[in-house]
């Protein structure tokens, strides 16, 4: 990240912040999915079921969601095996902190889907 960033900011401070950003969105996952699981298992899904699956804008985006999360995930390993060329260890946190992106995105779409169904019924 030198190449990038070296005139801005130094790599430790830059892997710090990334890090930090990180524990945030782990915290934030944690929580959604908690809400998500209260939700689901407090709601009656009796002819609601085809409601969640036929709304194709939030499925189009759960999935994009889902394939940002495992390329860069993908990217994060593939990058490890390389030897030489090996990425510094904040390319390494840049590539976990969009593939969390990615997942806690995932995650509120499906918070907003089943608080829509939830307040509906």
């Amino acid at each position: 990240m030198d190449r990038l960033f070296g005139s801005i900011i130094d790599d430790y401070t830059l892997y710090r912040i990334i890090q930090s950003i990180i524990i945030i969105l782990s915290m934030f996952t944690v929580y959604l999915g908690i809400q998500i699981a209260l939700t689901w298992k407090f709601m009656s899904l009796q002819g609601n079921s085809s409601e969640i699956i036929s709304q194709k804008g939030s499925f189009i985006r759960s999935s994009i969601f889902i394939i940002i999360t495992g390329f860069f995930m993908l990217s994060h390993v593939f990058f490890e095996g390389l030897g030489e060329l090996e990425p510094d260890a904040t390319t390494y946190e840049l590539f976990e902190l969009i593939a969390f992106s990615g997942l806690v995105l995932f995650l509120y779409e499906w918070y907003k889907i089943l608080n829509k169904i939830k307040k509906k019924t």
